[in-house]
């Protein structure tokens, strides 16, 4: 295992080398691939897997958006506003700590916004049984996503066998519903971001996710979504949270390959971007610094009518 994903980081690094040789012209919005040195079939290309969707088309921003609450001390009143938000603005979830998962489930009943919840949080450092048993009784509880902490010292201590033993135990409690692989990528090389995205694809997850949000080293950016992205191709979502508060910083990270943006500003980005379709390429290649100022003083109307075309 660690020999194959040795040679998987070395040729995403020969393909950054590629792109950024002198006199090439990159690409505005990078367009997911296969992964690195794997021929791509016709049928394959384009194709989101179950549970993510690419922003393409037609695309609203709201569909891209974890709404999310993970403060200790969120309150219940503070949970009810924040599903009410997320039924009003139409976001992809609502992501709040495990204690809250029922109240949400019964809140979001009937409406097209997902629970999601967290598994091993902050921290990441409790033995896959622990994260299994957490799953298994969130998705009894009603939640339908679920973001865990990888195993982060047992990434850094290059122990990548029991890193996808971790993420496969949560993936079989999970049942079938959408799993998120937390890799706090703001600590880790680029060859461990590559790494363990790589083993979250192999391990059975849905996506892999930036940030816990709470780790002093940083959140997400724009660099590490595109070495997750190359590292996953199209077979995974990848999901920017931790610091993402902005519509300009929601734009960036869209931009470099994240196909779902976890951020407790869900709002102020929805009310920015408006609230129907965008023509997301020219507000990514042209005028999304403007627009976000604009929005920053309050002066930005809706964005609405255009075609989303990213990727």
């Amino acid at each position: 295992m660690s020999s194959d994903l040795d040679r998987l980081a070395a040729r995403i690094a020969a393909e950054l080398a590629r792109r950024d040789a002198p006199g090439r012209v990159a690409s505005p919005s990078p367009i997911p691939s296969p992964m690195p040195g794997a021929p791509a079939s016709p049928e394959s290309i384009g194709k989101a897997p179950p549970g993510v969707a690419y922003v393409r088309d037609q695309a609203r921003i709201a569909d891209f958006i974890d709404h999310t609450l993970l403060k200790p001390e969120a309150t219940r009143s503070e949970v009810e506003k924040l599903c009410s938000e997320a039924t009003t603005h139409r976001f992809a979830a609502v992501c709040v700590n495990p204690v809250w998962v029922p109240l949400c489930a019964e809140r979001l009943r009937g409406s097209q916004v997902k629970v999601a919840t967290v598994i091993g949080f902050p921290l990441g450092a409790n033995q896959p049984e622990i994260k299994a048993a957490e799953t298994a009784r969130a998705v009894q509880d009603g939640a339908r996503e679920i973001d865990m902490v990888a195993a982060l010292g047992r990434i850094k201590s290059g122990d990548w066998g029991h890193v996808a033993d971790d993420i496969a135990a949560v993936v079989r409690a999970a049942s079938g519903n959408l799993v998120k692989v937390i890799i706090e990528s703001a600590l880790l090389t680029p060859t461990e971001i590559i790494k363990a995205s790589a083993l979250a694809k192999e391990s059975g997850a849905q996506y892999v996710k930036t940030s816990t949000g709470f780790h002093a080293a940083g959140g997400a950016t724009a660099e590490a979504v595109t070495l997750m992205r190359l590292a996953v191709g199209d077979a995974l979502g990848v999901k920017a949270s931790g610091g993402v508060r902005d519509c300009a910083a929601a734009l960036r990270m869209i931009a470099s390959g994240a196909t779902r943006i976890g951020t407790s500003g869900g709002v102020s980005m929805a009310e920015c971007l408006g609230s129907g379709p965008l023509p997301l390429r020219e507000l990514l290649t042209t005028t999304a610094g403007a627009h976000a100022t604009q929005c920053a003083s309050g002066r930005c109307g809706s964005a609405a009518g255009g075609a989303a075309q990213l990727y």
